[in-house]
């Protein structure tokens, strides 16, 4: 399984019935057979709090969880993690694990202005699939329970590395390069279809002027 570089007092390794997420979350019908359509099993593996790694908490972030989740097939529904997330009042490092790969992920959670004790997710954010024995990673990079959190999404945030920039900069400039690719990537589309002379000239100066300002929002 993935390699965290975590002490021994982190492991929890305990196994959580799928039902008990969708239950609690009294999910429809589409959710259930999403869960049981996609996900083998679930394992708690590891919990990062004051008592297992001695790092503060902080009123945001008084834990963190790592779940391995192994998978019947290559892909999980953005809604089956959301749905985990909502229903775990802690921030959840994800490793999905299919065969002998493995993807990590992580949600941007805010403490609800309403509920104290719920989250809010915002985003989600990705590593590359690997194979299992390839992976390694320094989880405790920080000075408290936060500054571990929020290293571990910039991890995961290309635009964010080298950067010194807090994490809601880092976010929204990532939203912003990633709204940036989707308009690059459709102008592309139509330039491609588009049959008219004039029409294409008019895309391909569209296109330019938003790679433009892709390259210079990752300057």
């Amino acid at each position: 399984m993935p390699v965290f570089n975590l002490p021994k007092t982190t492991l929890v390794n305990k196994k959580i019935p799928k039902n008990k997420f969708y239950e609690r979350l009294q999910a429809g019908k589409s959710l259930k057979e999403k869960f049981i359509r996609q996900v083998d099993y679930i394992l708690w593996k590891h919990k990062l709090s004051r008592h297992t790694v001695n790092l503060f908490p902080t009123k945001e972030i008084e834990e963190i969880q790592v779940f391995e989740i192994h998978l019947k097939q290559k892909n999980l529904s953005r809604e089956v993690l959301e749905s985990i997330d909502r229903a775990v009042p802690y921030p959840i490092l994800f490793a999905l694990v299919y065969h002998d790969e493995v993807q990590l992920a992580i949600a941007y959670k805010k403490r609800s202005k309403q509920h104290e004790d719920r989250f809010v997710v915002d985003s989600y954010y990705y590593s590359p699939w690997q194979k299992i024995e390839d992976v390694s990673l320094d989880l405790l990079k920080g000075l408290d329970l936060q500054a571990v959190y929020e290293n571990i999404i910039k991890s995961f945030m290309p635009i964010s590395k080298g950067s010194s920039q807090n994490l809601e900069q880092a976010i929204e400039k990532q939203k912003a390069a990633d709204r940036l690719k989707r308009e690059i990537a459709a102008l592309e589309a139509k330039m491609h279809k588009e049959r008219q002379f004039n029409r294409k000239v008019e895309y391909n100066l569209k296109l330019q002027e938003k790679r433009k300002e892709l390259e210079k929002l990752l300057k």
